[in-house]
């Protein structure tokens, strides 16, 4: 059975519909292309690389991690919009965010002995509570960071107080991590400085003794000035000054009477002042010499904890642990203060070592993590990221593209189907 030569109408009509197919397969290229190829699309081409997942965490192992991740892992696409961004940008976000990260774990790390040790003294939740506070500031100090990049016309107020807060943080984070470096690698120096301090105050209190002021002194000395004066505005006929006089002084006839031997609330009043200040003087004396002899042997053993250890057991078991580390975490904290600005006053620096390092690392990582997030808040195409006129075009281009691309669909739709029955004539 022949076929029916098809007419030249009919080849036309299959000729000019594969030239249509053609065209339009064409213009549908062309606009893929472009979107491929322009860089203000690039978010197209990642979001298409990789599609948002909807599916939740299987489990709760697998939601704690993605949790702990938000927490210690900057995310790059918090640092610009969505309106458009191009390579170069989602490039530079991407080493911003990991510059922030660095920056944001090396502080966690460095501030958790000062944290640990200010909170020690409360056992298992003292660790708990150390853990919470330093994951809350980890958690403040990249929320602020991301902040400073979310800058529109609307909230550059809200920009500047982010960008203070960032600075703040990482300025206090800084420091923390030079006091936190010594209070871990320097316990032993710590209590031997601790042990310096506690030295120091028993001698101070030594010369407190010749300072007479104990209530009871103050109060009789009192009393003998007041009769003193009593007596002074009297006059020797007058009999209430010889009773003043016996209870001031005494009869003349205890002239010659041993004070000493009688006991304190026996004696006349401005001789209770005398017998205190002679004993006061002696507690004094005796007091000074015993802590200068035991000076002496410090300085021959040349360690002050162990002297304390051997010599002041009550004082040593007062501030320091049988291991010889300080008991008090917040005196322990306190000591690494004072010995970091010692150092720092006396020009130290070799003194200062590791933890000197510490601080260095730690300012140039924040300095450095602030000043990018900063520079590149400003840049004109992050701006134009979170710019909602720039959303509302790129929307408005797109679906125009959309409705271009339907209707040649919807094109090549009408065409096949006549394409396909030319050549089954054919």
């Amino acid at each position: 059975m022949s076929t029916k030569p098809s007419s030249p109408s009919q080849t036309n009509v299959v000729a000019l519909n594969n030239t249509n197919s053609q065209n339009a397969i064409k213009v549908i290229e062309e606009i893929l292309v472009y979107i491929e190829q322009d860089p203000k699309y690039a978010h197209l081409r990642e979001q298409a690389k990789n599609p948002p997942t909807t599916e939740k965490p299987k489990n709760f192992r697998q939601k704690l991690l993605n949790r702990l991740k938000e927490l210690l892992i900057a995310d790059p696409k918090a640092f610009h919009g969505t309106a458009v961004v191009s390579e170069d940008l989602a490039k530079q976000a991407t080493l911003t965010a990991g510059t922030v990260t660095v920056s944001s774990l090396f502080n966690f790390f460095t501030n958790y002995p000062l944290l640990f040790f200010a909170f020690k003294d409360m056992g298992f939740f003292g660790v708990v509570l150390t853990s919470l506070c330093n994951i809350l500031i980890l958690k403040f100090t990249n929320d602020t960071t991301t902040a400073v990049s979310s800058r529109t016309k609307y909230n550059k107020t809200w920009q500047l107080w982010a960008i203070y807060a960032s600075l703040s943080i990482n300025i206090l984070q800084s420091i923390a991590s030079l006091v936190g470096t010594e209070l871990m690698l320097n316990q032993s120096g710590l209590s031997q400085l601790k042990a310096a301090e506690s030295i120091q105050k028993q001698v101070q209190q030594v010369e407190t003794l010749k300072q007479f002021d104990s209530p009871q002194y103050q109060q009789a000395r009192q009393r003998c000035q007041e009769g003193e004066q009593q007596l002074h505005q009297l006059d020797r006929t007058n009999p209430r000054w010889e009773s003043l006089y016996v209870q001031l002084y005494g009869t003349w006839g205890d002239r010659s009477t041993n004070w000493n031997q009688l006991p304190l609330e026996k004696l006349p009043t401005c001789r209770q002042v005398v017998r205190l200040e002679t004993e006061a003087s002696q507690n004094y004396e005796t007091a000074k010499k015993n802590i200068g002899l035991l000076l002496v042997i410090r300085s021959q053993m040349g360690n002050d904890l162990e002297f304390l250890k051997q010599k002041m057991p009550l004082v040593y078991q007062q501030h320091f642990t049988p291991a010889g580390e300080i008991a008090s975490g917040i005196e322990a904290t306190r000591m690494a203060i004072l010995s970091c600005t010692n150092k720092l006053l006396s020009g130290d620096i070799a003194g200062m070592g590791f933890p000197l390092f510490m601080l260095l690392l730690s300012v140039i990582t924040s300095g450095y993590a602030c000043a990018m997030t900063i520079a590149l808040a400003f840049r004109e195409d992050t701006q134009k990221s979170f710019s909602d006129t720039v959303k509302h075009q790129r929307d408005f281009w797109l679906e125009a593209r959309r409705r271009e691309l339907t209707a040649q669909i919807e094109t090549l739709a009408d065409i096949r189907p006549h394409s396909d029955s030319d050549s089954h004539l054919n």
